[in-house]
């Protein structure tokens, strides 16, 4: 890796500024830049085992990663409530939030001894967190590829349902994004993006057999759903992070920028089939020119509308629930036609 290269790296692994309440938390904590958070807690995450250390601090990763050490979270403190299991924390006590990716609001909580997630939404009619849960009935039923489990959170502070899931990284395994994957290696011009990340996915142990099956059928379910945003920092692989061996795809994640989440009402006038999405392509229909096994979704589990219905109605706010149902009706039918 070049520094140019570490200096991408490094921007990106920093909070964005636009996500949930960020800005307004760094300036009471008197921070320039999510750069500087980032560097202010050893650029720690929950994700991975990357950090930095001070030359004129005596610590090492054992006193001061996530995954065995309590930890604080301001964001935790200003946007939700705290929730978490320890309440006395050491004064040095880093936080994950300088590293969380993604636009919503989030926070990290230790729950019995476990690192989960919870999520909330853009805006008070938002159901990011509900879409979620439906991106893991969806993934239960199949019982095909493995997914990351979303269950609803209502929380007394919020006016809208959230959602917690468990880490699925650990102290022994990590994640690599698939956009480090693919920046890796030189990918050859007549090569597509996508064949590509398999290709580097094959020379690191992880054979075609695992990520083309896993991948079209992340291209299928993300279809159903209209998830727009399928980018290269929502899936990726895991990583044994003391043989660095690449063990598995990581779990299906981060599927709420779907079920028409911007444009409820879409249905009731669009074909639904020219949806621009951020990802291997620019188009949906474009990403379904990749699969090859259309039968690794069966259509005869996908839930019905009245279980999704069931789901929504958790949430009062959440407007044109019988459009979207609409929609997933459509795209379910063009899947089957």
């Amino acid at each position: 890796m070049d520094a140019a290269m570490l200096r991408k790296w490094w921007q990106r692994r920093a909070v964005p500024k636009n996500q949930g309440n960020i800005q307004h938390i760094l300036e009471q904590l008197n921070i320039a830049t999510p750069q500087e958070y980032l560097v202010k807690n050893l650029g720690l995450s929950l994700t991975d085992q990357y950090w930095i250390k001070p030359l004129n601090m005596e610590l090492d990763w054992n006193a001061v990663n996530f995954f065995t050490n309590d930890f604080r979270d301001p964001v935790a403190d200003m946007e939700f409530s705290s929730g978490s299991d320890g309440a006395c924390l050491p004064e040095n006590a880093y936080s994950p939030s300088s590293s969380t990716q993604g636009e919503l609001q989030k926070k990290w909580i230790i729950v019995n001894g476990k690192r989960c997630l919870v999520k909330g939404n853009h805006g008070s009619h938002s159901q990011e967190s509900l879409n979620e849960v439906v991106a893991s009935l969806i993934h239960k039923k199949q019982n095909k590829m493995p997914y990351v489990h979303y269950k609803p959170l209502k929380q007394p502070e919020m006016s809208q349902i959230s959602c917690i899931c468990e880490s699925f990284t650990s102290d022994a395994l990590e994640f690599i994004p698939a956009i480090d994957v693919v920046e890796s290696q030189k990918k050859d011009n007549a090569m597509s993006l996508f064949e590509h990340f398999i290709s580097v996915c094959a020379r690191h142990g992880l054979s075609e057999d695992i990520t083309r099956p896993f991948l079209e059928y992340q291209i299928l379910t993300d279809f159903v759903m209209t998830n727009v945003d399928r980018h290269l920092n929502n899936f990726g692989v895991l990583r044994n992070t003391n043989t660095l061996q690449w063990v598995s795809m990581a779990p299906i994640f981060d599927s709420g920028n779907s079920m028409f989440w911007k444009n409820p009402r879409l249905p009731e006038y669009d074909d639904l089939e020219n949806i621009k999405v951020n990802s291997f392509r620019q188009k949906e229909t474009q990403l379904l020119q990749y699969v090859q096994n259309p039968d690794i979704l069966n259509p005869d589990l996908l839930p019905s509308s009245e279980e999704l219905q069931h789901i929504y109605e958790k949430d009062d706010m959440i407007p044109c629930v019988n459009s979207i149902l609409k929609g997933y009706q459509k795209k379910v039918k063009f899947l089957t036609k």
